[in-house]
């Protein structure tokens, strides 16, 4: 069994209400489709290929995919709305979610959205999420709207989903830096991973990892900057200048801990994330509709072993979502 653990349907219910936003990054009408802000003025469409789930279930089938594990990604989805706003858009777009798992038993599994900027909305929709509608794992950007992922309003939250025993997915938006990376797309090609690798970080060194050993964070992208600048960071983090205090385990033996996921792009970023994390996991990942689902898998397969193959294409991603 094949597993996509990260690709994306921007619905049309998701895409409506982030037509109300006035700032970047905004959506607007394109005839009957969307265009999308991906740079201060630049807009470009969002066609079917983003917002058809039939057409993109299709694209897997026809690849090889056999399910997949689908967010609406990027650009803080209902995190730049009020919260009581945000609540009713989570609300709708988990219960679509949970639609389209009944309509494709076995193919389709959907994350649930969160309006993380408030901590009650967020619990009731968290709960109602995972107990009532059975959604399996739960998704966050690398920061809500500007604020950090290990804020007060969020560790309440981060508890609750270790409770539950779903998984966390991290995935990244708009960064912090994203006004001085607006040149030659920087934002893109490095502050989106950036990002998450600060978001991940701050997981551990706040102590919410070490709080909540039931908590399993999904970092993508091979695991960003951070099995790279794990050695520096276990050096670091107790100097006067940083945390100033030890932490036990290390902020890599816990990093170790996190799942990660195939999107790379090269061999040696692979085989790195590869050695840093834990045996079972490794999980597939294509990130379509940014990425061509085919190359994705072609570069998997050519690269791992194959002792270590049908664990990483599905077998890890079973386990974690609990799928068989």
């Amino acid at each position: 069994m094949i597993v996509d653990t990260q690709c994306h349907w921007f619905s049309r219910t998701l895409l409506d209400a982030l037509l109300d936003l006035d700032e970047y990054p905004r959506c607007r009408r394109d005839g009957d489709g969307y265009a999308f802000e991906v740079a201060p003025g630049r807009f470009v469409p969002w066609g079917p290929r983003f917002t058809d789930l039939e057409s993109q279930l299709e694209m897997f089938e026809a690849a090889g995919v056999d399910a997949v594990i689908s967010s609406s990604g990027s650009f803080g989805d209902v995190d730049r709305l009020e919260p009581g706003r945000a609540g009713e858009v989570a609300h709708a777009l988990n219960a679509e979610r949970a639609a389209a798992e009944q309509a494709h038993a076995g193919r389709f599994y959907g994350l649930a959205t969160l309006p993380w900027q408030d901590t009650d909305t967020a619990l009731a929709v968290l709960d109602d999420a995972v107990s009532s509608l059975g959604l399996r794992g739960v998704l966050i950007h690398s920061n809500i709207n500007g604020a950090p992922i290990d804020s007060d309003t969020c560790r309440p939250v981060h508890a609750r989903i270790a409770e539950l025993g779903v998984p966390l997915f991290l995935h990244p938006t708009r960064s912090l830096a994203e006004t001085q990376l607006r040149d030659y797309g920087l934002e893109y090609l490095v502050g989106f991973v950036f990002d998450t690798s600060l978001a991940a970080l701050r997981l551990v060194l706040s102590g919410i990892v070490a709080e909540n050993p039931g908590l399993k964070v999904v970092l993508p992208h091979c695991g960003g900057t951070l099995p790279y600048l794990a050695g520096r960071i276990d050096a670091s983090h107790a100097k006067p200048y940083s945390l100033g205090q030890p932490l036990d385990p290390l902020p890599s033996e816990q990093l170790r801990g996190f799942y990660t996921d195939t999107v790379a792009q090269d061999a040696d970023t692979l085989a790195l994330a590869g050695r840093f994390f834990a045996d079972g996991h490794m999980l597939f990942a294509s990130d379509y509709p940014f990425f061509e689902v085919e190359q994705q898998l072609a570069f998997v397969r050519d690269l791992l072993p194959e002792a270590d193959r049908a664990a990483v294409l599905g077998r890890n991603a079973e386990a974690l979502l609990r799928l068989a």
